[in-house]
């Protein structure tokens, strides 16, 4: 998965502008060395917030999710369109942050919260610093409707069940 704190044009991405490198940080401490007490700020992107999903994961019923509907449950997303039922992990490709929860549609899409990345209801990224899509994963559906993804089997993002 990659990730880097750069836009598509090798910029500082938006919530990485201003974030002190590690000599700023050096000459800053050197400098208040002498003070009797500092306070330092430090703008940063924070740690991955995420991880794509690994092995089986329940995910609900297909009776709860209409043509046209998205799930996103922490590092999942669920969907149906007229093909069938996909899943794709809910995990930035940036920075590994979780995408929002409040996407409902497929047609609404995915963003991040931390960087701005914005991707298609199919995982398509449409507007970075995110660079790759999302990797979509194996759905079984059970003969009760129950909705199992399978973050071990990865599949083309065309695949449907």
């Amino acid at each position: 998965m990659p990730m880097n704190d750069n836009d598509d044009n090798g910029e500082p991405c938006a919530g990485c502008r201003g974030r002190m490198d590690r000599r700023q940080l050096l000459v800053l401490v050197g400098a208040s060395a002498g003070a009797a007490a500092a306070v330092v700020a430090l703008p940063a992107c924070g740690p991955a917030t995420g991880s794509p999903p690994t092995g089986p994961v329940t995910v609900g019923n297909i009776s709860a999710l209409p043509v046209g509907a998205m799930l996103v449950m922490s590092n999942v997303v669920v969907a149906r369109d007229a093909g069938g039922v996909y899943a794709m992990s809910g995990v930035c490709t940036h920075e590994g942050c979780l995408l929002n929860e409040s996407s409902e549609t497929i047609a609404a899409g995915l963003s991040c919260p931390c960087h701005g990345s914005t991707f298609d209801g199919a995982g398509n990224v449409t507007r970075g610093p995110a660079r790759a899509p999302l990797q979509h994963y194996a759905v079984t559906v059970g003969a009760d409707g129950s909705l199992t993804v399978d973050g071990n089997q990865p599949v083309p993002a065309s695949t449907r069940s």
